[in-house]
């Protein structure tokens, strides 16, 4: 049983249809927005990020013409991170290798999982800069008020 009510049986306001078609245009408008703003020159793999990222930033509040090169490094850096994961992930390749020398064998890392751990620092950092994280878009929440009144307000 999915629901209380058999499918069909509860009656919709009658404006129901006009907030789902307001809901849609409002979407495009992200869209389109989003499109807009995007930068030349960004690859393939860039647009596909920009395009997911971008739409969302903007029903946030948060898409500017300001911000554009800012989530334009945001969208190159995650496209490296990808690359380089699955180039590691490669059975051919791996993230470590073993030389032997003195003392014996050792496992070290190969020189991509240094940049791969760069990439992601500046990943990390980006993302808590535009509030992608559940953590830091808390500090985005424009909901909440001053804990303290403003003296100035009434100046």
């Amino acid at each position: 049983m999915a629901g209380r009510y058999p499918t069909g049986s509860v009656a919709q306001h009658p404006s129901y249809d006009k907030g789902v078609e307001a809901d849609a245009n409002n979407d495009q408008k992200h869209i389109d927005l989003a499109i807009q703003l995007r930068p030349k020159g960004l690859s393939a793999a860039e647009k596909r990020v920009w395009l997911r990222v971008a739409p969302e930033l903007s029903r946030a509040g948060r898409l500017r013409a300001l911000f554009v090169d800012f989530l334009r490094e945001y969208c190159v850096v995650k496209v490296s991170i990808d690359a380089a994961r699955d180039h590691l992930n490669k059975k051919e390749v791996g993230w470590t290798y073993e030389t032997k020398g003195r003392h014996g064998a050792q496992l070290k890392s190969r020189p991509e999982v240094a940049q791969y751990n760069d990439d992601w620092r500046k990943w990390n950092s980006l993302v808590g800069q535009l509030g992608l994280s559940p953590a830091t878009e808390l500090r985005f929440n424009d909901k909440q008020g001053d804990l303290f009144s403003n003296p100035f307000d009434d100046v």
